[in-house]
């Protein structure tokens, strides 16, 4: 008589197999994918080269979760694909290009910001100071950073820069004797930059008005023709700073590099407050929201801890630690 091997891991394989047939059928009622968004643009003022492009979840605060990243070329143009459906922050940071105003390969010392809606196919995303001009105005909008406030702030942008009916995310700029409206007003910044401006205040729109005049006078001389600016609203500090406060409990474990050893730590509930918020900017997936309540809540040292947070707010009671969000 022929005896018979029965052979587990095989008919496992076999069975696994089917399964995974099955589902590529669509069958077994499983849900689907997510359509996968191709993100292109470009990163001005003036093209920046090899600066790091990444995509985030957006998030009332800003970034969330990051999705991607990627360098630009040579001519500051970048492309990546995300497998993911919502609000986007594109990210530039890092890289040189060649300043308009004085023609000096300069480091991108302050990040740059665009957000998009990813939902499939393709979306475009120009990063320059000015859609970063709307990041900021849109973090003081009520709900925070989300493509809705963002393209609000964008026309907005336009306007005070008299740029008409331009859409700052989508169109690119030309710089030079060719330079379109758009570019026009890059070149000003720069040179407003260059005549000792500040390159943080202005992106982020901290006190507007107190630059307009300089801005002004930087767009005559760069480009040779007269135009009065008039600048208006709030940017990441709106008000003079957010009223709305985070308390976040944080707590942890992994370990502490000391004298030579690592030793297991556990960082115990501690309660911090983050103070000077966007409305609706205390909720999960903020990184930089979590970054701050870690570093609050951490003893100076080489830790590597895995954390957990816990939201509460406007609810600082009994925090041991506050921190500016700004």
């Amino acid at each position: 008589m022929r005896s018979v091997v029965r052979r587990p891991f095989l008919l496992l394989s076999a069975a696994i197999a089917a399964s995974a047939l099955i589902v590529a059928c669509g069958g077994g009622g499983g849900g689907g994918t997510v359509t996968p968004t191709t993100i292109s643009g470009s990163v001005v003022k003036g093209p920046v080269s090899a600066a790091n492009v990444c995509a985030y979840k957006a998030v009332a605060g800003g970034k969330g979760d990051q999705l991607a990243c990627t360098t630009t070329n040579a001519s500051g143009a970048y492309s990546f694909d995300i497998q993911y459906t919502g609000d986007v922050v594109i990210e530039a940071s890092g890289g040189t290009y060649v300043d308009e105003a004085t023609h000096v390969s300069t480091a991108l010392s302050t990040p740059l910001q665009v957000v998009i809606a990813s939902s499939g196919g393709t979306a475009t995303g120009i990063v320059t100071p000015l859609t970063s001009v709307a990041y900021s105005m849109a973090k003081g909008m009520s709900g925070g950073v989300s493509s809705a406030n963002f393209s609000t702030a964008a026309t907005n942008v336009a306007t005070q820069f008299q740029l008409g009916s331009i859409n700052i995310a989508t169109t690119a700029p030309t710089i030079g004797s060719s330079a379109n409206v758009y570019g026009k007003a890059l070149q000003a910044f720069s040179q407003f930059v260059a005549a000792g401006g500040s390159f943080s205040a202005f992106v982020t729109w901290t006190n507007p008005a107190s630059f307009q005049s300089a801005y002004s006078s930087a767009y005559v001389v760069i480009n040779g023709n007269s135009i009065t600016f008039t600048f208006t609203g709030t940017g990441i500090n709106p008000g003079g700073g957010s009223t709305e406060s985070c308390g976040i409990t944080v707590a942890g474990s992994g370990t502490v590099s000391a004298n030579g050893g690592s030793f297991p730590f556990t960082l115990p509930p501690t309660k911090v407050c983050v103070t000077g918020l966007p409305t609706g900017a205390c909720s999960a997936g903020n990184s930089q929201l979590q970054s701050l309540a870690s570093s609050g809540a951490t003893p100076a040292g080489n830790y590597s801890i895995s954390y957990t947070y816990a939201y509460a707010p406007n609810d600082c009671a009994g925090a041991l630690v506050t921190v500016n969000y700004q």
